[in-house]
């Protein structure tokens, strides 16, 4: 039995069942086929760009397709916003430890040609011991 004798006979018995349907099952059957054709007839867009929250209901301002964003979309986006200004904040005050040591060397009272001078060690020294 090859491919096509199977789906003969598949054909065959749906044929039957559906001749055995009421009258009323096959008119709401009928309806329910032409209603899932209309839809997949619809052209839909396989890419876009989705907001978070938005309701999906367009208001043509006559400026291109509009959007009506919800509460949930402006909520969503001010707590992305707070939270990337969080994470900034937090990443600022909690820099490199280095940064630190260098202020703290430029404010010193050490002077300047001190860094380049090859003595640096001895005059450490030195001052450590005054």
């Amino acid at each position: 039995m090859n491919e096509r004798d199977i789906a003969k006979k598949i054909s065959q018995h749906l044929n039957y069942g559906a001749n055995q349907l009421d009258r009323s099952i096959l008119l709401r059957l009928q309806s329910a086929r032409q209603q899932a054709l209309e839809l997949h007839a619809k052209p839909r867009h396989a890419f876009g760009l989705t907001l978070a929250g938005a309701t999906g209901s367009g208001h043509d301002h006559g400026h291109g397709e509009g959007r009506h964003y919800s509460l949930r979309f402006w909520l969503s986006l001010a707590t992305l916003l707070a939270g990337l200004l969080i994470a900034t904040n937090w990443q600022a005050m909690n820099g490199d430890p280095l940064d630190d040591v260098d202020a703290t060397l430029l404010a010193a009272d050490l002077p300047v040609h001190a860094y380049l001078d090859s003595d640096f060690d001895t005059w450490l020294e030195q001052s450590s011991r005054d």
